[in-house]
């Protein structure tokens, strides 16, 4: 079993803490034991509504990354689609994944194009220069902004309206994959009209669970 230490991008409340630690044994199955932990520091951020509140979680995800013990843990995976401290890092003391770098990763070697939607413009923006780092960008064909409140993160249902709105804008965009672009959300649908939705969380745990059976994290 791969042990996975989940590191939030946020400081987040104990409510929240207990649902995306439920969420996380549920999704990591049988495969993987994965521990989250709070984001720790006076300054980290509550939510993503600017740049330097994500420059902010990219620093303190890295201390975090950098005090994980390599007995308890094999690898680290900060609970973000911007893959917070991933890009520009020195060396850890294990390997660390990103839940976009493997999902688009993964999109990209399928050949499948994909949209994107997020919460905000500013995570919106930082999504797309982080797969452009990645040398990803160039599959990214559409960007869609909700525009709402970040309590939504844990209304799955308020989600999937808000998101609901944009079948018709992507269906008329030729659009055939969207990535949701965060990943705390519990989506209650994998589709939009014919478009596949991506849960990024989900498909970057599956990866992680191949990988771990593979023995690449040995």
């Amino acid at each position: 079993m791969l042990r996975v230490k989940a590191i939030a991008p946020l400081r987040l409340d104990d409510a929240e803490m207990v649902r995306r630690q439920e969420r996380y044994r549920r999704l990591g199955g049988p495969d993987l034991a994965i521990t989250l932990v709070n984001l720790a520091g006076p300054d980290a951020p509550e939510r993503f509504d600017s740049a330097a509140g994500i420059a902010a979680s990219d620093r303190l995800t890295a201390a975090e990354i950098e005090r994980t013990d390599p007995a308890e843990f094999d690898v680290a995976l900060p609970d973000c689609v911007l893959d917070p401290a991933i890009v520009g890092q020195g060396d850890f003391p294990v390997p660390v994944a990103g839940i976009l770098r493997l999902v688009a990763g993964h999109l990209a070697s399928l050949g499948r194009p994909f949209a994107v939607v997020t919460r905000n413009r500013v995570i919106g923006d930082e999504l797309a220069a982080r797969l452009d780092r990645y040398a990803l960008g160039g599959w990214l064909d559409g960007r869609y902004v909700l525009d709402v409140d970040f309590c939504l993160i844990s209304d799955h249902q308020a989600w999937s309206a808000a998101m609901k709105p944009l079948e018709a804008e992507l269906t008329a965009a030729g659009a055939r994959t969207l990535f949701n672009g965060c990943s705390a959300v519990d989506l209650d649908t994998d589709r939009l009209g014919d478009v596949a939705v991506v849960d990024p969380t989900a498909l970057a745990l599956r990866l992680l669970a191949v990988a771990g059976e593979a023995g690449l994290y040995r």
